[in-house]
C-alpha cells in the first residue's frame, strides 16, 4: 500500500508540475485561477460585476486567446469594438459564467501538453475542446482528456516510457474516447517490447503478471493467456508441499522466490487453470502439476521465461 500510495502522490506531483508551467494565461484564465476559491455566490457575483464594469469603463484592457468559447470572453472580445452586450448576474448564469471559464483553462492546459510533447494534433483533439456541446458534454470531454493525461503521466513517470511508445499509446486513447463515453476501467491495450520493460520488471515486485499469446490463423489460431504469480493459484498445491512452495527462502544470504506459471486461459481448451509450472528465482523447476490439456506452446513459452 505504501509503494501504491508513492506512485500516485509522484504522478499527481507530475501532473501539478505540468498545469504550472503554461505562462501565457489569458485573461479569462487568470480570473479563473483566482475566482475558482471564491466562498459565496453573492462573492461570485461581485468578482464578475467589478470585471464587466471596469472594462465597460476602460480601467482595464484584458486580452483573450483567439477561440475562448466562454460568455466573459465573447463579452470582452465584443468590448474591443466599443459594444458590450448587458448581461444580467442572476440566477445560474454566474455560476455558468465560472464554470465556462474553467473549462475553457482546462481544455488549454490539456491541449498545450499534448501537442507540447508532441503526442497529437490539435485537428486530433479538436472533438474534445468543442464548444458547440453543452456544459455537461464539454465536462466529460475534460474528463476523458484528463484521463489520457493520466495514463501518459503514469507510463512516463512510473515506466519510464519515451516519445516513440507514449505516441502510439495516445492514439489508441483518443481512437478510443472519440467514441466512447469516459470510463476509467477500461483497459487499453499496446503491445510493447521485453526490452521496454525490462528495467521496471527487473525494479518491481509485482505479485501477478499476465501474458497473451497467439499462434496460427483462422480457425487454427490459439490465443493463450499465462499467469506468473508469486503465489500459488490452486490451494492444494500450498497444502501438498507447503515447504517447497513457500513465498521466499533465505539460502546463504540470497532471497530466492518461487513462481508459478499457470495456463489460465486457451481457445483450444475447455479448461482453466490448464497447467501449472512453478519456478523459483533461478528458473529452476520445481514443481508441475498438470490439470488439463495443454496446447503446442507450452514448451516454448516455458523455455522463454527461462531465457528472460
Amino acid at each position: 500500500m505504501e509503494k501504491i500510495k508513492c506512485d500516485t502522490e509522484a504522478v499527481d506531483s507530475s501532473i501539478k508540475s505540468i498545469f504550472s508551467e503554461r505562462g501565457d494565461l489569458d485573461f479569462a484564465e487568470q480570473l479563473w485561477c483566482k475566482m475558482k476559491c471564491v466562498s459565496s455566490y453573492q462573492e461570485l457575483i461581485a468578482c464578475f460585476t467589478l470585471v464587466l464594469e471596469s472594462r465597460e469603463c476602460g480601467e482595464i484592457q484584458p486580452w483573450i486567446h483567439h477561440g475562448s468559447g466562454s460568455l466573459l470572453s465573447k463579452l470582452i472580445q465584443q468590448s474591443y469594438h466599443g459594444k458590450m452586450e448587458a448581461v444580467s448576474l442572476t440566477g445560474i448564469t454566474p455560476v455558468q459564467m465560472l464554470l465556462e471559464i474553467g473549462l475553457d483553462k482546462m481544455k488549454k492546459d490539456y491541449v498545450s501538453f499534448f501537442i507540447g510533447q508532441e503526442l497529437a494534433t490539435l485537428t486530433s483533439l479538436d472533438c474534445f475542446i468543442s464548444t458547440s456541446v453543452d456544459l455537461q458534454e464539454q465536462v466529460h470531454c475534460v474528463q476523458k482528456l484528463h484521463h489520457m493525461l493520466e495514463i501518459m503521466v503514469s507510463c512516463t513517470v512510473l515506466l519510464q516510457f519515451k516519445h516513440e511508445s507514449l505516441f502510439p499509446w495516445t492514439q489508441i486513447c483518443i481512437k478510443y474516447y472519440r467514441e466512447n463515453p469516459l470510463d476509467e476501467k477500461h483497459v487499453f491495450q499496446l503491445p510493447v517490447s521485453s526490452a521496454l520493460v525490462k528495467k521496471f520488471c527487473q525494479d518491481s515486485h509485482p505479485e501477478v503478471w499476465k501474458v497473451d499469446i497467439s499462434s496460427g490463423h483462422g480457425p487454427k489460431e490459439v490465443k493463450t493467456t499465462w499467469q506468473v504469480s508469486t503465489n500459488p493459484p490452486v490451494e492444494h498445491m500450498m497444502s501438498n508441499n507447503t515447504g517447497l512452495l513457500s513465498d521466499s527462502t533465505v539460502n546463504a544470504g540470497i532471497e530466492e522466490k518461487m513462481y508459478f506459471i499457470t495456463v489460465v486461459k486457451c481457445s483450444q481448451v475447455p479448461y482453466r487453470f490448464a497447467g501449472i509450472w512453478s519456478l523459483n528465482s533461478c528458473n529452476c523447476p520445481a514443481y508441475w502439476s498438470n490439470t488439463g490439456v495443454l496446447g503446442s506452446q507450452t514448451e516454448s513459452f516455458i523455455q522463454n521465461l527461462r531465457i528472460l
